[in-house]
């Protein structure tokens, strides 16, 4: 179990402050990073190391608030069903113009703006300290503003993948109101963010304190898999270029996190170690992350609400009846199709059931409890309380990005390399060269199988469409805007510059 000292402490209470108030307050103001008069801020080393804590907060907050990082990934045209929620039904349906509360809340954008205000606040504002505390050195200075560059660009990234074109502001400002800007095209947010990727990507570490060093006076062991790194940077680059279709980029972005990733301490996990709910890489581990935004249950962070395990998880794992969201029994058969699957298969001779993705297979409902992290991975039924990480990417993840870029390039020989690199990690025959199949179809198929609950089935859908553009839905709703969510009326209310998105005026 990892134990964070005191600014590693200090960062996850931040980011439990923060989830705990955005789910009082739906609708989070650019306002609510203005915390404190500015003109006593500043000043010191602990007031960027407050400030640079609470964008992780604060990203942590945009992203789980109304379970968006799932409802985004994982509902529409998805893999989970809705057992008995209308409001996430509609969104396997694409109905997002429903007046449901979570619908409503899912189509304002302003608790991302929060995020970005706060770090183009922190780039602006934290060089001022360098000249009046001399404990703020110039290192921590780059490290400091370039992970408020890389948060600042996934936020970005983020919304581009959700509404498409979207305001770009690059400087801060606190007036409490969302200023009145017009969107800026898609390609334009897309050409700012990898900007500000590769500059990051320049400054940012592969680990914090490492060795003899230190960062805020704490060690390696507060810091690792908690900040963005080297590492994060070009795998967020390697993910906005396979968003643009520009394979190339997401191939070299890609190529360099698998040659580099030892250097941050990472490895491909086996099934059982990638899911143990107290060692692995949703749990409370000292593992190292690619990208995760880490919850604890002994810091007083952990919920229950804004974790997958809320929606996902019911009796018997936990005394809640049935899960709101499932995978049914055909869709789990026709998926994980091999027996020797170790992420789910059941044995032709004995009978048994891998669980590491699912339980309850022989129940009236399957439940997905591939993340189960309950209190501090070793609660039980009665405490339905959660401190799960939110994993943006991992290792396998890259992977199965980058065979996806080498298929898209024609270099098949490579793609079949990495596709089977994560096929051997859980016990399937590999992808040969002459196989019937289509090899861009076995990638995405595979990331469906791996990544099934973190948030990217609906993102992978988009790209398969784009590329081999024979889904008629999907490509009907890709040519007509409609794969983008509606903007909120609120939202359109306080910015006369900003039209509904095509598709859902």
């Amino acid at each position: 179990m990892k134990r964070y000292n005191q600014w590693g402490k200090y960062l996850l209470f931040m980011m439990g402050i923060t989830v705990l108030s955005t789910s009082c307050n739906k609708k989070l103001d650019i306002v609510a990073v203005n915390v404190g008069a500015e003109g006593k801020e500043w000043n010191s080393l602990s007031d960027t190391r407050a400030h640079l804590m609470g964008i992780y907060g604060l990203m942590r907050a945009a992203m789980v608030d109304n379970y968006g990082h799932w409802v985004y990934g994982e509902m529409r045209f998805g893999d989970f069903n809705s057992y008995s929620r209308a409001d996430l039904r509609v969104v396997q349906e694409n109905k997002l113009k429903s007046a449901y509360p979570l619908i409503k809340g899912l189509t304002d954008w302003r608790r991302f703006y929060a995020v970005i205000n706060a770090a183009s606040l922190f780039i602006e504002r934290a060089p001022e300290v360098m000249a009046k505390d001399t404990r703020y050195t110039e290192r921590d200075l780059k490290y400091d503003v370039a992970q408020a560059r890389t948060i600042r660009a996934m936020m970005y990234f983020y919304m581009v993948r959700i509404w498409g074109e979207v305001p770009l502001l690059k400087d801060s400002y606190d007036n409490g109101s969302f200023l009145e800007v017009d969107k800026a095209t898609e390609a334009t947010v897309l050409a700012f963010v990898e900007k500000e990727l590769l500059q990051a990507a320049q400054e940012l570490p592969y680990t914090y304190a490492s060795g003899t060093q230190n960062y805020y006076g704490e060690s390696y062991s507060t810091w690792v898999g908690v900040l963005v790194n080297k590492i994060t940077a070009y795998s967020l680059l390697a993910h906005v270029a396979a968003w643009q279709g520009k394979y190339i980029n997401a191939d070299v972005y890609s190529k360099f996190v698998i040659d580099n990733f030892s250097k941050s301490g990472l490895s491909l996990l086996s099934a059982p170690n990638l899911v143990d709910p107290t060692n692995g890489l949703f749990g409370p581990s000292d593992r190292a992350q690619i990208l995760a935004v880490r919850s604890s249950y002994e810091l007083g962070e952990a919920t229950n609400t804004g974790h997958i395990e809320s929606l996902t998880l019911g009796y018997p794992i936990v005394t809640k009846a049935k899960p709101d969201i499932f995978v049914n029994r055909d869709t789990i058969n026709n998926i994980f199709d091999d027996v020797n699957d170790t992420r789910f298969g059941i044995d032709s001779v004995s009978g048994l059931i891998r669980t590491n993705y699912f339980s309850n297979y022989n129940g009236d409902i399957p439940i997905f409890s591939k993340i189960k992290v309950i209190r501090n991975g070793s609660g039980d039924s009665d405490f339905s309380i959660f401190g799960s990480n939110l994993v943006f990417t991992r290792l396998e993840e890259i992977y199965l990005l980058h065979a996806e870029a080498k298929a898209v390039l024609g270099q098949k020989d490579e793609a079949i390399k990495n596709l089977n690199i994560i096929k051997a990690q859980r016990g399937l025959k590999p992808y040969i060269n002459t196989s019937p199949k289509d090899i861009l179809d076995e990638i995405f198929l595979e990331r469906r199988r791996e990544l099934m609950g973190e948030g990217w089935r609906w993102y992978d859908q988009i790209r398969l469409a784009k590329i081999k553009k024979n889904n008629a839905v999907l490509n009907d709703l890709i040519a007509n805007g409609g794969i983008y969510w509606p903007i909120s009326s609120d939202v359109l209310e306080r910015n006369s510059k900003l039209v509904q998105n095509s598709y859902w005026k």
